[in-house]
């Protein structure tokens, strides 16, 4: 009968304590959201820089748990002279965001015409496409040209950043301030 008790009493211990940590695990997180300073680099164009600020809000699901989630994220991108910064959204699985640029093509009269460019870029491949698109300008049809290039991590931001700027009441509806 000692046997069987203390079989009984190890195996209860072990499914306790399997039970208690499993019940005490912190909640998954996601990702980390892309934040830093990178090395931009296209064909044709010297290495720029883009510098890449987060600010993310957390997503509601079913009122447990924040979830920290990139898809409430938005990714402030400065840039160097020669290119465009902006607001990135996640789009498809991409970091999306365009500008419009009054000045962005010249004529051949030497007048300019309003040009967009659009940016999207995978966070994790560290890769991308920049697009710029004209309307019927200059005596041109509309047209648009799409070249790939890279992005190299290249230092953290010269300033910390806090992703997750809000602090929500961890419990009901999350208020959050």
């Amino acid at each position: 009968m000692t046997f069987k008790r203390t079989a009984a009493a190890t195996a209860l211990a072990w499914t306790l304590g399997i039970g208690l940590s499993l019940g005490f695990a912190g909640p998954a997180q996601a990702d980390p959201v892309m934040q830093g300073v990178y090395t931009y680099t296209q064909d044709g164009l010297d290495p720029q820089t883009f510098t890449v600020y987060p600010s993310c809000v957390p997503v509601v699901g079913d009122l447990r748990e924040p979830l920290e989630l990139a898809v409430a994220c938005r990714l402030h991108v400065a840039t160097s002279s020669e290119l465009k910064g902006g607001d990135a959204r996640l789009t498809g699985g991409l970091w999306t965001y365009s500008t419009t640029t009054a000045e962005g093509m010249q004529c051949p009269d030497g007048s300019w015409a309003p040009t967009t460019e659009v940016y999207k870029f995978d966070d994790v491949a560290m890769t991308g496409t920049r697009s710029v698109f004209h309307n019927a300008v200059c005596g041109l049809q509309p047209g648009e040209q799409s070249v790939p290039f890279k992005l190299a991590y290249k230092e953290p931001l010269p300033m910390p950043v806090k992703v997750y700027p809000l602090d929500c009441e961890p419990w009901g509806l999350r208020l959050c301030t």
